[in-house]
């Protein structure tokens, strides 16, 4: 909006000048001195059509520009007074927008605490927040928010974090888990390590995208501008038609006050600012109403399979021990031979028995078979720990890896004997299956999957998920062009998290980054951040598009028929200029009235 918009006091005066003349006017009758107040509230609706005009452009301020000028020609004081109240009005939403949107990211900033709990070995101390570096770690107790993002390293939580993520239930935090900044340990203690600070963090991100999604111009908005570069042809020709028929200055100049679009300047933007603020509330962040546009005509989606469809972290889905052995034996050993292995299957193992145990003793005689395993002394008892490759090199023979399996398969041997397998993999998480569902049923008509890895575990996914086409061992680079490809075929959304998706989100037609406290080049690259995990929010956010634009849909459609009807009330000599801008003022709150349901409306409320 033009520097002369940039402080709301003068259209609050604006406003009461206009109030305050008007109610003098019924008494005194001073038109002129409503034409002045007209004009000096309608200049910065001159100035925007005077730049769209630069660039050879038709708008909605085209259209109102066009209505105050016949009012002013004509001499109807009221039409031009009635046409200043609804853009002055249009002009204060659009700072009671922007102000809130300031406020709220505000408030969002205050929660974050100025201080934090320093650990530093035994020594504890309580240091400013923001000497806080990644790596270093922090310890927050009950009652206290979190200063950082970073990773659990010891302790457990319940912790709320529905200031970021929108989710209301408090989720329970162990070691490994990882955790946003501001959000507020209800129950419990945790030993953080920070791997995101300062503008880094969750919340300072989700703040800037806050404000970018505020400066963005909805292409719903540029529909309705659109609109007025057709329509506003269409009303000249007919005005100018009817006064070479009938040379009836008065009729002419109705029919332009009736066409008069200030409403149109306050419903589609009221539209977005109950869509984008009922997502916000909710974890979602949307860059600007184009987006929304966009998902509501999405019919491809693309998504990344590792840390979006699945959790993103090896887990343990799977274990199959031989007859007659002991669990609790085969997780002592186990857990020993992986303590000190750097492959995360190892490191999953470990954790796994550790957790099983609560202790577990060191390893003798450690030996790494890179990529393969690892052979150690546990109790008197030579482990072999590893890939079918390493059994094979050590001539010990072991079934066949099953075809359902998801992950990589490793096996487990005492002196020789085969004690079990055991099955690690990065496992879908429980909502992706329904989700996807929830897509078909709303339109979604191609659903890819892409992933780097190998055939095997892309095929089980996707069967598991009811994905039919799907791409395995991609790189960055592959996912950019498969993309392409798809994109030859229409609009095509793609959902991911990590670094290596950040090129595939920024050439889609709409990329949505899932989990805030991602990688900060695809929360960047994005336009829309899921800020928690949380898949089921992909079609929510669809039904809001679509819900959004239909309400604009039918604002427009409000619009016309409104025209449509004063154009007959004109013609048939029922209205004159005077009446004409009294109708148009009153059928302007009908589109506002349409708009403001989204307010109320479920489909925006229960995203």
């Amino acid at each position: 909006m033009s520097s002369l918009l940039a402080e709301p006091t003068r259209d609050y005066i604006i406003l009461g000048l206009i109030v305050a003349t008007f109610c003098v006017d019924l008494i005194f009758h001073w038109p002129l001195t409503l034409f002045i107040i007209a004009g000096l509230a309608v200049i910065p609706t001159f100035w925007n059509t005077a730049k769209a005009a630069r660039h050879g452009k038709i708008t909605i301020d085209t259209f109102n520009t066009f209505a105050v000028i016949v009012s002013f020609a004509t001499g109807e004081a009221y039409s031009a007074i009635f046409i200043a109240l609804m853009l002055t009005c249009a002009r204060l939403l659009d700072w009671y927008t922007e102000s809130r949107t300031h406020h709220a990211i505000e408030e969002l900033l205050r929660l974050k605490p100025t201080t934090a709990v320093l650990v530093q070995g035994d020594v504890i101390t309580e240091v400013d927040a923001t000497t806080i570096k990644s790596g270093d770690v922090v310890l927050v107790k009950s009652g206290a928010r979190l200063p950082v993002d970073g990773i659990v390293i010891d302790g457990y939580a319940h912790v709320n974090e529905s200031l970021v993520t929108g989710e209301s239930e408090p989720i329970e935090k162990n070691i490994g888990d990882r955790v946003v900044s501001a959000s507020l340990v209800d129950i419990g203690t945790l030993h953080v390590r920070a791997t995101q600070v300062g503008k880094d963090s969750t919340l300072e991100r989700m703040a800037t995208l806050m404000h970018t999604a505020s400066l963005h111009k909805s292409t719903t908005e540029k529909l309705a501008d659109r609109f007025a570069a057709i329509f506003l042809p269409l009303v000249g020709l007919l005005g100018a038609l009817t006064y070479a028929i009938n040379h009836d200055l008065r009729m002419t100049a109705a029919l332009f006050l009736i066409a008069c679009a200030d409403d149109m300047a306050v419903a589609i933007p009221l539209a977005m600012t109950a869509s984008l603020g009922a997502a916000a509330k909710r974890g979602v962040i949307i860059k600007g109403g184009q987006t929304l546009d966009a998902l509501s005509r999405m019919k491809t989606l693309v998504l990344d399979k590792t840390g979006t469809l699945t959790f993103g972290n090896l887990s343990i889905r799977a274990v199959h021990l031989a007859p007659s052995v002991d669990e609790t034996h085969f997780w002592t050993v186990l857990a020993s031979t992986e303590k000190y292995s750097e492959h995360p299957a190892g490191r999953t193992a470990y954790q796994e028995g550790l957790r099983r145990l609560g202790t577990v003793a060191d390893p003798t005689d450690f030996k790494l078979y890179k990529g393969k395993g690892v052979v150690a002394q546990v109790q008197g008892e030579e482990i072999i720990a590893g890939t079918e490759m390493l059994f094979n090199e050590l001539g010990l023979p072991v079934p066949t890896i099953p075809d359902d399996a998801l992950g990589s398969v490793f096996w487990v041997a005492s002196n020789g004997q085969l004690l079990g397998s055991v099955e690690v993999a990065d496992i879908p998480r429980p909502e992706a299956a329904a989700s996807l569902h929830h897509l078909r049923e709303l339109g979604i008509t191609r659903i890819v999957m892409l992933t780097g890895d190998n055939e095997r575990v892309a095929k089980n996914v996707a069967n598991l998920l009811g994905i039919t086409e799907y791409h395995s061992r991609m790189t960055p680079e592959g996912k950019l062009l498969a993309l392409e490809e798809l994109l030859k075929d229409g609009p095509v959304g793609m959902v991911g998290d990590g670094i290596n998706d950040a090129p595939a989100l920024a050439r889609a037609d709409i990329g949505i980054a899932m989990g805030g406290g991602g990688a900060a080049v695809s929360v960047e690259a994005a336009d829309v951040v899921i800020m928690t995990d949380n898949l089921a929010r992909l079609p929510q956010m669809i039904l809001l598009g679509r819900s959004t634009l239909g309400v604009v849909k039918g604002d427009i459609a409000i619009w016309v028929v409104s025209n449509l009807v004063g154009f007959i009330l004109v013609f048939t000599g029922l209205v004159g200029p005077a009446l004409a801008a009294f109708y148009n003022f009153a059928t302007d709150f009908f589109p506002l009235f349409n708009s403001s349901r989204l307010f109320k409306s479920r489909k925006t409320g229960r995203l």
